[in-house]
């Protein structure tokens, strides 16, 4: 497709997120426009040194990008950082936490905002008035008459963690045109380097490695007390983490007690979703919130938990003998690379997609795809096994890292 009508297409489409806003149904929408000019107040206020500009489009772009924030820090100190984010699902949690909580070597000076809607006024108004050294995509949230206004003004803008398109089997990137505006393409594999070259980018892109391995094997874990005193006095744990109604129902067939113990997270934490539950487990089950008001001794008489919050999984893999990653079963398999790191086994409904760390880790044996219950028990009846494919898969992670370094050294 041409530029000129990705152009159009882009300021069109923001006047139509705020056109379906204004009818006050549609919950993304109205959370889009009311937080689209946050944080540009002091953006445009800048008049230090030339910022070095991160962009994510959500929680999980920020996931690949903070690594390599941290990377361009440790080789270019002097340098602030601006970081841009398109979702409120992103932006909500930054605020709530703290940038310095949030994003591990924030500092006084760093900036952050809401990525404003794709007009060419704006980014003439933002490029002609703040100082920036360049600009750094994380993954694919192209926006057309930015990058426009980046090759109008020569300012260097990278792409990192690549991914070119979300089908395997064929991931041509969709928008050549956008692409062909960056001037690097790091990208995680050889897959999406030869996806590039299909469209004739090969001098610019680079295959560097997945910049989310150092994230997670950085992370600090710390199960709290209760969580780790808990699964201690059982010989088996499985943590199920972002789980969907197919894992969810899978895990219920299987045999639960004090010696076998079930942490269950669920990707919809929705009060109905989790009413659902409830009546699904038939007073079998307790939720956290409850379950951490006990007492010790009444805590130990529970052999499943549901967890009713975020922001606890990559702790409570910490406590498991292995791991179920909901997603398999055609909505997007999750993160897959926090239970590895925690050196557990992996289950896993029968659908990879095209993230390539699963398929690695299944290759390896440390992961396993198919019926959730079955797999499940066939890890429990083997401790030696899962020891064996964990400690594997965390040996596979490790030798992926440097990733962020390298991509960093592309840049200057």
């Amino acid at each position: 497709m041409p530029l000129w009508i990705l152009r159009i297409g882009s300021v069109l489409w923001a006047w139509f997120v705020r056109l379906v806003a204004s009818f006050g149904h549609h919950r993304r929408a109205m959370a889009r426009v009311a937080i689209r000019r946050e944080g540009q107040t002091a953006v445009l206020a800048h008049r230090g040194a030339p910022l070095m500009w991160f962009h994510v489009a959500s929680l999980g772009e920020l996931e690949q990008a903070i690594p390599v924030m941290q990377a361009f820090r440790a080789a270019h100190p002097a340098t602030p950082w601006l970081l841009t984010v398109y979702s409120p699902s992103a932006w909500h949690p930054l605020q709530s936490k703290g940038l310095p909580n949030a994003i591990p070597g924030w500092r006084e000076g760093d900036l952050a905002a809401v990525l404003p809607d794709d007009h060419p006024s704006t980014w003439r108004t933002w490029l002609d008035t703040v100082p920036f050294r360049a600009l750094a995509l994380a993954k694919y949230d192209l926006w057309p008459n930015l990058l426009a206004a980046c090759r109008a003004r020569n300012l260097t803008v990278h792409a990192f963690a690549a991914a070119p398109s979300s089908a395997r089997s064929n991931p041509t990137p969709s928008t050549p045109a956008l692409w062909r505006l960056l001037t690097s393409i790091s990208v995680q594999d050889a897959a999406a380097s030869q996806a590039f070259a299909r469209i004739g980018l090969t001098d610019n892109v680079t295959v560097e490695g997945d910049p989310r391995v150092e994230r997670v094997l950085s992370r600090p874990a710390s199960p709290p007390k209760a969580w780790a005193d808990w699964a201690a006095s059982a010989s088996q744990v499985v943590v199920a983490g972002s789980t969907w109604p197919e894992e969810e129902r899978a895990l219920r067939t299987l045999d639960w007690h004090p010696d076998r113990r079930l942490v269950l997270v669920p990707h919809d934490l929705s009060s109905a979703h989790l009413a659902a539950l409830d009546r699904q487990w038939e007073g079998g089950a307790i939720r956290a919130s409850q379950w951490q008001t006990l007492e010790p001794a009444a805590r130990e008489r529970w052999s499943v938990v549901i967890v009713d919050c975020t922001g606890m999984l990559f702790d409570l893999y910490r406590i498991g003998t292995v791991a179920v990653v909901g997603g398999g079963h055609g909505t997007g398999l999750h993160n897959v690379l926090e239970p590895a790191s925690a050196g557990l086994p992996i289950v896993t409904g029968p659908d990879l997609g095209a993230f390539r760390e699963a398929h690695a880790l299944r290759d390896l044996g440390a992961l396993t795809s198919g019926d959730v219950a079955d797999l499940t028990n066939a890890w429990l009846a083997d401790a030696a096994s899962c020891r064996q494919f964990g400690a594997a898969g965390l040996a596979w992670l490790q030798s992926q890292q440097g990733a962020s370094a390298r991509i960093v050294q592309r840049w200057f």
